[in-house]
């Protein structure tokens, strides 16, 4: 949602604020105030991912003749409709129940994120679920579902382990402090808060997450040497990881093998792959090729060709093409 959107939807709410402190409404007017606050609720959970999501356009696979991996790392297989975070800010997904407070966190996180607020626990669940959010904010007191059950529940869930939560509350106890972190809580922040201090937490969060990124796509021992903050991730990866390489050799392996080996559907593990590396599906798989090209290239016991049809690749030409453009040099200048 662009900011002029954000601002619209915000001083509608303000509006709607306003009107609601007047003692003059009639009992009609406070029920219409009612049922307007709700669809301005409704509306900005609805447009935003109307805005800011757009269709995936999957390449069209290579000509017949050329070698199988590009429509298995490549991208030919993924032509189905997946919903994908346009290009830009990253999406937060803001679960607050006081409405105050919701808008005043909202206009400071606009210029910086793209935002979806919601003002209960179950519309945080099924806005997770819907938008695979970057990061979710979330208060612990909320209605219809607390926001630590709702982290437990997301954190326990394959297909929403890896959304980083922090949890907002005024419950300053050490026992409710752990409660919140064993609830699988990024970060937990007591009120009153320094905005800057969850400005700084929410960056810090999501830088910690590209660099895990990029340190996996360069990695030839897999996740052995990163640290995860969920072991659901941890062991999804090791688990993808585990799958591509037993099927290095056969350029005909699929997104439909590779969804099936996995027990997930494609969506499901397009939103996974693409929020913990960065990559489609099909980028991942030839990478995870890649590297394994690579670590068997510093051996020196085989020929490249020998190499490329090993990981996958059965044009030697084409897997140097590839090979360069991951690592920035030609396979025969591997030392």
């Amino acid at each position: 949602m662009t900011h002029d959107s954000h601002t619209l939807v915000i001083q509608i709410k303000k509006l709607l604020d306003e009107l609601e402190k007047q003692e003059t409404l009639s009992e009609q007017g406070k029920k219409l105030l009612i049922n307007a606050k709700c669809n301005a609720d409704k509306l900005s959970a609805l447009l935003t991912p109307l805005i800011n999501f757009q269709r995936v356009d999957i390449p069209a696979k290579r000509n017949a003749g050329d070698d199988g991996v590009e429509s298995s790392a490549g991208s030919g297989e993924d032509d189905m409709d997946i919903p994908a975070k346009s290009l830009g800010k990253e999406l937060l997904l803001l679960a607050e129940s006081d409405n105050d407070m919701r808008m005043s966190l909202l206009e400071k996180l606009v210029p910086e994120y793209r935002v979806v607020s919601v003002s209960n626990g179950i519309q945080t669940l099924e806005q997770a679920r819907a938008l695979n959010p970057d990061i979710i904010i979330s208060n612990i007191l909320m209605p219809t579902l607390r926001g630590d059950e709702m982290c437990r529940i997301l954190k326990s869930s394959i297909e929403t382990s890896h959304i980083p939560v922090i949890l907002l509350t005024a419950l300053r106890e050490k026992e409710d402090i752990i409660m919140g972190l064993e609830s699988g809580a990024d970060d937990y922040i007591i009120k009153p808060f320094d905005f800057t201090v969850l400005k700084a937490r929410i960056r810090n969060i999501l830088n910690n997450r590209e660099k895990l990124r990029k340190m996996l796509l360069v990695s030839e021992t897999g996740t052995d040497s990163m640290n995860y903050a969920n072991q659901l991730d941890k062991d999804f990866l090791d688990k993808a990881i585990n799958i591509i390489e037993k099927e290095l050799v056969n350029p005909d392996f699929s997104i439909s093998d590779f969804c099936r080996a996995l027990g997930m559907s494609r969506t499901s593990v397009y939103n996974k792959i693409k929020t913990l590396t960065n990559q489609g599906p099909n980028d991942f798989i030839r990478i995870v090729r890649l590297n394994k090209a690579k670590k068997i290239l510093k051996s020196r016991k085989y020929p490249i060709a020998e190499i490329a049809w090993m990981v996958g690749f059965s044009d030697p030409k084409y897997f140097s093409t590839c090979f360069k453009r991951q690592f920035g040099t030609s396979p025969s200048k591997i030392d």
